[in-house]
């Protein structure tokens, strides 16, 4: 009897493969022929070897059993070859994958790395600037440790307190801030200078950069506005994404 079936794995190194059944006998004794059954194909039962066989090709053939009784493909012939990625069933090849498979697989992974990456981006934003943080009231709690004044310092803290402002002389708006480290500091911005915080609340996170001078209560930074006769550092104070100097 002849049968038609696809060639479903196929390696050229070998010279064998196995072709997928696509027709059956209907006879009940014949135990060979049932459907779905995989063939086993070796390239000395083609006929007509014009080119290799391919993964896709329909071949046409009739079967025998070898020694042990298995189902094997002689006098065959190569028929039209089916395109994998429009066969109306998925054909797996050697590898075990479809193509289709193969695209899907590799979005996944692609898409799975991409968030990998973004997370690491994230955590070491996040590192980078708690240890800017860190440092920087490190070197605040230095200059208090050792009494040292008239240096410029950078931090953030939580607003612990607001203190009327100062209106003797220049006027100052003024409040207590804590860092990281647990040291509060003052804070006196000069306010006919540069422009207040407006609607500065306890609890809020407030940037700067000053000149740190020290007293026994924690300290002061100041000067956290630009210098009109640019013969100061400049400073600055940053509040809900607004920079005050």
């Amino acid at each position: 009897m002849r049968y038609t079936g696809q060639l479903v794995r196929w390696n050229d190194a070998k010279g064998f493969g196995f072709i997928q059944l696509k027709t059956h006998s209907k006879t009940k004794t014949d135990t060979n022929t049932q459907a779905d059954k995989e063939v086993f194909i070796h390239v000395s039962a083609l006929q007509d070897k014009q080119r290799r066989p391919l993964v896709g090709d329909v071949i046409e053939f009739n079967i025998c059993s070898d020694k042990s009784g298995r189902p094997r493909a002689e006098f065959a012939q190569i028929g039209q070859h089916v395109d994998q990625q429009t066969s109306s069933k998925a054909v797996l090849v050697d590898s075990g994958l479809t193509t289709s498979a193969n695209t899907e697989h590799n979005k996944a992974v692609k898409g799975v790395l991409i968030r990998i990456i973004l997370m690491l981006a994230a955590l070491a934003i996040a590192s980078f600037a708690s240890n800017s943080i860190m440092a920087a009231s490190l070197t605040i709690q230095q200059a208090y440790e050792q009494q040292q004044s008239n240096q410029q310092v950078q931090g953030t803290g939580v607003v612990t307190r607001i203190l009327p402002d100062d209106n003797e002389g220049s006027r100052h708006q003024k409040f207590i801030v804590k860092l990281a480290h647990g040291q509060t500091i003052l804070i006196a911005h000069n306010i006919d200078l540069a422009p207040r915080i407006p609607a500065l609340n306890i609890g809020d996170t407030v940037a700067f950069f000053g000149e740190y001078e020290w007293n026994k209560r924690g300290g002061v930074v100041h000067w956290t506005h630009h210098d009109p006769a640019g013969r100061h550092i400049g400073g600055w104070l940053k509040h809900n994404g607004k920079t005050y100097q």
